[in-house]
C-alpha cells in the first residue's frame, strides 16, 4: 500500500512539474515574440515602412543634410548578455562617428535634438556557442529628431546579426565586435533614411 501511494505521489509530482515547465516555456516564447513599442508620436502621425529602417516618419520640410544636431544619450530599456552601460557607450560612439563621417554637424547647443531608446539589445547563443559555432545579436532601437515641440523625424529599427560559424571556443571579443557591428548597422540605416 505504501508503494502504491509513493508511485501515485511521484506521478502527480512529475505531471505538475511537466505542466509548470510547459507553461514557463510558453511564456518565454510569447515574451520573445511580443511586439516592441514604437516611439511615442503625436496624434495623426504614424510610422510607415522605411527604405532602410524598419519604419519611419519624416516631416515634409525637414532638410536633414543642412541641420546641426544635438545627439542625446540613448536610454537603455532592456539588455541581455551585455552590460547596458558598455553597450550604451559603444552605441553613442558609433552614432556620433557616423554623423561626422557623413558631413553632419553635431553641436550640444543645437535646438534640433536626436534622442531615442535602445528598447532591446541581446546577445544570444553564448551558452551553446561551443556546439552551434555562433552567437547572435538582436537590437531594437527607436529614435526621434525634434526641434522644440515639432517632430521632424521618428523611426524604429530591428537588427539581427549572427557571427560567422566557427565551432569551438569563442574568438576573442566576438560578442563585442558583433555588438559594434549592430550599432554601426543602425547608424548606417538611420543616415541612409535621412540623407538618401
Amino acid at each position: 500500500m505504501t508503494i502504491d501511494c509513493g508511485n501515485q505521489m511521484a506521478m502527480w509530482t512529475k505531471k505538475r512539474t511537466s505542466l509548470a515547465l510547459m507553461g514557463a516555456l510558453t511564456l518565454i516564447v510569447l515574451w520573445g515574440c511580443a511586439p516592441r513599442l514604437a516611439p511615442a508620436l503625436p496624434a495623426g502621425i504614424a510610422l510607415q515602412p522605411g527604405r532602410y529602417l524598419t519604419a519611419s516618419y519624416r516631416a515634409p520640410d525637414f532638410p536633414a543634410n543642412r541641420t546641426t544636431y544635438a545627439l542625446e544619450p540613448f536610454t537603455m530599456a532592456a539588455a541581455q548578455g551585455v552590460a547596458p552601460e558598455t553597450f550604451q557607450a559603444q552605441f553613442q560612439e558609433e552614432l556620433s562617428r557616423a554623423f561626422k563621417d557623413n558631413g553632419l554637424k553635431l553641436d550640444p547647443q543645437s535646438d534640433t535634438r536626436l534622442a531615442g531608446t535602445v528598447q532591446q539589445v541581446a546577445v544570444k547563443g553564448a551558452f551553446f556557442r561551443f556546439i552551434a559555432g555562433k552567437i547572435s545579436v538582436h537590437l531594437v532601437v527607436s529614435a526621434a529628431i525634434t526641434r522644440g515641440d515639432d517632430l521632424l523625424f521618428a523611426c524604429q529599427d530591428r537588427i539581427s546579426l549572427d557571427s560567422p560559424v566557427n565551432p569551438g571556443p569563442p574568438a576573442p571579443r566576438e560578442a563585442e565586435l558583433l555588438l559594434q557591428q549592430a550599432a554601426r548597422t543602425f547608424a548606417v540605416h538611420l543616415l541612409n533614411e535621412l540623407l538618401l
